[in-house]
């Protein structure tokens, strides 16, 4: 009997053990705080003090509304709040409350009556995780986005507005809102995207001007080029005749232009041989000039030989003395080493003496020589230049005949081209005249859009009509209005 009331004992305290090492480890994790059934604090741990900012002797003994925002303490929730944990029904979710001081705390949080041996709530134990942080940086991205949509409120009201001006054909439409962020740049891209049509559209509107105004000009230009078409294919039957008889008189004078191309040929030919000759007697002096100053170059390195020969001996002597008796063998020898160079220095002078006046002759030769084969090389260009100018203006008398006789039947087939001309002159008329009525009713689509500046004014090219135009349609009266054969004229000079 002793024995089983013993390990009841046991095992109740092994139970109280366990109990209070799970008490421990969630204290060691959450912020654990207890509080009697009337809301008093009773007992708090060091995580719940740390969060709160407050110390076990400044809280134990006060009520749960030390923690509470006074509006939110008298609410009548608050004191359904602790009827319930009165009741036993534990609460958990996410409380606001106030830390020493008034500093904002959020705590995930369960509120958990606990049971005495009567069945009965005894207390209240409150277990929380600090979120302080989290709901924080939540509130701050829910400004943020709050302040966003309103940003793009604006954004899209403006953007309305300015679409709605812009389908009116408004091109002045701009965007001046006050926008943030991402924002500008929509707003920039939209303002940048309606300058650039309002300024292709205002290209495009004096591009169309322009463009009325050249239809008509076009218009009016087909018809007088229908009128001097028909005046020009006259003038081609008298142009014809004329080349008949211009070909004849260019035929002699090509033929004439070939006998004397062979008579320049043959002179050249002549010439080319002189100056071969001439080149052969300038390159055979040149190669005696170069040998006798090789020959020249070898008596200065004889007499340069002479002369170390010559020192040598003398410096041999000059030992030889000293050495007295025993040397007086050595200095017969170099007393005669010595005479020796001095013989040959004085015939290397000769000879070199000899050489330079023949290497004056021989240069004296040279240019003779290489005047002649100057005069003769200049004489031989001048022949060459005479054969290239005569061959060359028998080329172009031959070429001038063929081209003649090509211009002669080309004249009679642009007779039945200029026929063909005007019946296609026609079909332009027709087609200017399209093309202008078109370009009207484009001009009326296009101007109904605002671009903010004065529309442009259709250009009379009929008063100011281009350079090149002015001069083409002088030409052309000049012809068909009664100077025909001075155009034809003109036309021949030009071909």
């Amino acid at each position: 009997m002793f024995s089983k009331r013993r390990d009841a004992q046991v095992q109740a305290q092994n139970r109280l053990a366990d109990l209070d090492g799970k008490m421990a480890a969630i204290g060691r994790s959450q912020a654990v705080i207890e509080f009697d059934l009337d809301g008093v604090i009773v007992d708090a741990n060091p995580n719940l003090l740390t969060t709160m900012g407050y110390t076990l002797e400044e809280i134990r003994g006060a009520h749960h509304r030390l923690f509470m925002d006074p509006v939110e303490a008298a609410s009548p929730d608050y004191a359904a709040f602790w009827r319930d944990l009165n009741a036993g029904r534990f609460l958990a979710a996410k409380f606001r409350r106030l830390a020493k001081g008034g500093r904002e705390v959020w705590l995930q949080a369960s509120y958990n009556p606990v049971f005495g041996p009567d069945g009965r709530p005894a207390k209240v134990v409150k277990l929380a995780i600090d979120i302080t942080a989290h709901e924080q940086e939540a509130a701050r991205r829910e400004a943020l986005r709050i302040e966003a949509e309103k940003a793009q409120t604006v954004l899209v009201e403006a953007l309305a507005g300015a679409l709605g001006r812009l389908s009116a054909g408004d091109l002045t439409a701009r965007i001046d809102a006050a926008v943030q962020g991402d924002h500008v740049r929509v707003r920039d891209d939209y303002n940048a995207a309606v300058e650039s049509l309002r300024q292709t559209l205002g290209q495009a509107l004096g591009a169309i001007a322009a463009l009325r105004g050249g239809a008509g000009e076009i218009s009016s230009a087909s018809d007088d080029l229908s009128r001097r078409t028909e005046q020009q294919a006259a003038s081609l039957e008298e142009t014809a005749a004329a080349l008949d008889q211009i070909t004849a008189t260019v035929k002699r004078s090509a033929d004439g232009a070939r006998q004397a191309s062979t008579a320049a040929a043959g002179a050249r030919t002549e010439a080319d041989r002189s100056a071969e000759v001439v080149r052969q007697a300038v390159a055979a002096m040149d190669g005696i000039k170069r040998s006798s100053a090789q020959i020249g170059d070898i008596i200065g390195v004889i007499d340069e030989i002479a002369f170390q020969t010559n020192l040598l001996a003398l410096n041999a002597g000059v030992e030889a003395a000293r050495a007295g008796e025993a040397g007086r063998g050595f200095a017969v020898v170099a007393s005669e080493v010595r005479a020796l160079a001095q013989r040959s220095a004085e015939a290397a002078k000769e000879i070199k003496t000899l050489i330079t006046t023949s290497a004056q002759e021989v240069a004296q030769g040279v240019r003779l020589v290489n005047e002649t084969g100057a005069a003769l090389a200049a004489i031989a260009v001048k022949v060459a230049e005479m054969d290239a100018l005569v061959s060359e203006i028998a080329a172009s008398a031959q070429e001038q005949a063929t081209g003649l006789g090509q211009v002669n039947s080309a004249v009679n087939q642009m007779d039945q081209v200029t026929q063909q001309n005007a019946a296609m002159v026609e079909q332009t008329t027709a087609a200017a005249l399209s093309l202008k009525t078109e370009t009207d009713q484009l001009a009326r689509l296009v101007e109904r859009f605002e671009t903010g500046e004065a529309q442009p004014r259709v250009h009379d090219l009929s008063a100011s009509a281009p350079i090149p135009l002015a001069r083409e349609r002088a030409r052309i009266r000049a012809f068909a209005g009664g100077g025909a054969a001075t155009a034809a004229s003109q036309d021949w000079e030009a071909f």
